[in-house]
């Protein structure tokens, strides 16, 4: 019987058959050996075996269009964060939290690289004073320029919630951002019940409370899904390396082949068409961003 991994804590995982519920474990002779830190996650699709009317044992993963991954701090494993998606929706805000943009460029290259298309939203936008919002439009600009797609919206005040649900009709979205950032309200508006617990920010930091522990599917009202993750401070590359990053920046790619050295990563390097670029068709702000994160891969 094949079915869909709609939660995963622990050794248990809920797996969806059509519109029933199994808990599941994993059978323990079968365990995977790799690289995993958790060798099954919301998104995949996996074979059972029934033990009774509730339960059931996974003895297959069936391959995986895509997945998005992050190093795991505890063991530097992978450790996959959903599998099977359609795209990203990289939540961010300019204040309560304040998210920085080093982190959305991140979440923007690991999609690109494991072949996920990225989409940013902008929540909170009730909160702005009129130069916020002029640091606001700023970052759009950017993004747009890009073809990014880059939403504003206020999950509290429902302001551009259509537009967003609209986005995520009939796709399977891995929803990716800090604590406090609105994730969980965002999906109780979308599936129009109380899914997720929410909570304010701390006031000794000013940060968000981590609501969510683990990731799991959700069923929006227009037919979408969206798996809900941890919110986390920032995340480090597992598997891409210092020469992939490059061609993760679009405003790089177009000119990648134009520089002096065919390896010039665009640091240093004499003759970088990239460095001559910057403040014209590259942001600097991009473009820091990208050095910063080329210093932490290995």
């Amino acid at each position: 019987m094949k079915g869909v991994v709609i939660k995963s804590v622990g050794n248990t995982y809920n797996v969806q058959v059509n519109n029933k519920i199994f808990k599941c474990n994993y059978r323990g002779k079968y365990k995977l050996s790799n690289n995993f830190s958790n060798p099954i996650v919301s998104g995949d699709i996996v074979e059972l075996e029934l033990i009774s009317k509730e339960t059931g044992i996974i003895e297959k993963i069936y391959e995986r269009k895509n997945y998005f991954l992050k190093k795991s701090l505890k063991d530097n494993k992978a450790h996959i964060i959903a599998s099977n998606i359609d795209q990203t929706l990289i939540m961010g805000s300019i204040k309560s939290p304040y998210t920085k943009l080093k982190f959305i460029d991140k979440c923007i290259s690991a999609s690109y690289f494991y072949e996920i298309k990225p989409i940013i939203l902008f929540n909170k936008i009730d909160l702005l004073n009129k130069e916020e919002e002029e640091k606001l439009n700023e970052i759009s600009s950017i993004y747009n320029s890009l073809n990014i797609k880059l939403f504003t919206a206020s999950v509290k005040e429902n302001i551009n919630l259509n537009e967003v649900s609209e986005i995520l009709n009939n796709k399977r979205t891995l929803i990716i951002g800090n604590s406090g950032i609105g994730k969980s309200s965002l999906i109780n508006f979308l599936t129009g019940k109380k899914s997720q617990r929410t909570d304010d920010l701390s006031l000794k930091t000013g940060r968000g409370k981590q609501t969510t522990t683990f990731s799991e599917i959700f069923s929006l009202k227009n037919n979408g899904k969206v798996v809900d993750t941890p919110g986390f401070k920032d995340f480090y590359f597992h598997d891409i390396d210092k020469n992939d990053l490059k061609f993760l920046y679009p405003e790089f790619k177009i000119k990648n082949n134009q520089c002096k050295f065919n390896n010039c990563n665009h640091q240093n390097e004499p003759g970088c068409i990239i460095k001559e670029n910057i403040g014209k068709s590259i942001s600097e702000r991009r473009y820091n961003n990208y050095l910063s994160i080329l210093n932490e891969i290995d």
